[in-house]
């Protein structure tokens, strides 16, 4: 088989050599320039109707695809491209345009200027305007939160709000330190509550929810959806009073650890089953145990103080350096580092 219009053997389509049909039929029609919005917080790209975080010379075949569609009969087009920078905002491309047409590979080259054009995506632009939908709000029973805990929840927060925008288009839209605790506001109803129950099995807390039509969408209804997590009356280190027996907390996390002063046992509870629980005042350093004059006993000596106060324990006792708790009333070893600053 020969081309009709040039006489060149080989195979046809129509009786157009491969060279031929592409001149006849081309397969894009090159525009003079491409504009894409870019945004100008965050660099995503609006390819098509999705904004998209891709570097820039990744996304450049996806933007033709999308902006340079193909000629029939050619559905499928595939683009490959060199990049040239003329400023930060537009690039001049070298594009290559090919395809598979009835066993044939077709290529047409042109020449485009790839235009960006400063904007802002629909996320950033609502992080602007301090949009939000949750609520998530961080109180303790009783007490306001530490400084140590204002961090630790801070931080804590911070890093799965960044773990989520990596994936998606959430954000942290403020922070307002408020009654004791902590209030952040988030993009989104899901995330809000997310966090919510990571926070309360992180720091040993309990969570309820409620919401408010604040608005609608697309004909539904809008709700804001604000989640109270409340820690612990109790912080690890903290000694209790529960039916009359003294324990150390050791542990507070999904279950408060609580260990007896007497017996060194260690209980599992949640949160709302230590509501009866009463904190009582208590020191935790470290002191020398020695034995008591004519006795079998332990004592120990306070360090600022100089009293001493036999050690209540059920089990033997040696003499040596160990942590004590000091009440009111007696001394017990402690599971827990002492007071630093004592000792």
């Amino acid at each position: 088989m020969f081309c009709v219009e040039c006489g060149r053997e080989g195979p046809t389509t129509g009786g157009l050599c491969p060279a031929c049909f592409a001149r006849k039929h081309p397969l894009v029609d090159p525009p003079p320039h491409v504009d894409v919005p870019r945004c100008q917080a965050c660099g995503s790209l609006l390819v098509g109707s999705t904004w998209t975080r891709a570097e820039l010379d990744q996304a450049v075949p996806t933007i033709l695809r999308a902006k340079v569609p193909g000629r029939p009969p050619f559905a499928r087009v595939r683009f490959t491209h060199v990049a040239r920078e003329e400023d930060a905002n537009n690039f001049a491309l070298t594009v290559k345009a090919s395809t598979s047409h009835e066993g044939m590979e077709l290529v047409q080259d042109f020449h485009t200027r790839l235009r960006l054009k400063p904007s802002l995506c629909d996320p950033c632009a609502k992080q602007r305007s301090r949009y939000f939908e949750g609520i998530v709000q961080v109180r303790a029973e009783d007490r306001g939160l530490t400084p140590g805990e204002l961090r630790a929840v801070r931080t804590f927060v911070q890093a799965r709000v960044d773990r989520a925008a990596r994936e998606s288009s959430e954000f942290l839209s403020r922070v307002e330190a408020t009654h004791g605790g902590l209030d952040f506001y988030v993009s989104s109803n899901a995330l809000g509550k997310v966090l919510a129950r990571e926070l309360a099995s992180a720091f040993g807390g309990t969570l309820t929810t409620s919401s408010k039509l604040f608005g609608q969408k697309q004909g539904k209804e809008v709700y804001r959806v604000t989640s109270l997590v409340r820690l612990s009356a109790f912080r690890p280190g903290d000694v209790v009073r529960r039916k009359g027996a003294l324990s150390e907390v050791t542990k507070v996390a999904t279950f408060l650890v609580l260990r007896d002063l007497v017996s060194g046992e260690e209980r599992r509870f949640r949160p709302r089953d230590l509501r009866g629980a009463v904190r009582v005042d208590a020191e935790r350093f470290a002191a020398d145990l020695e034995p008591a004059d004519g006795d079998d006993a332990v004592v120990a000596t306070h360090p600022e103080t100089g009293a001493q106060r036999a050690v209540t324990s059920r089990g033997p006792l040696k003499r040596g350096r160990a942590v004590v708790v000091w009440t009111a009333d007696a001394a017990f070893l402690s599971a827990l580092p002492g007071d630093p600053s004592k000792g």
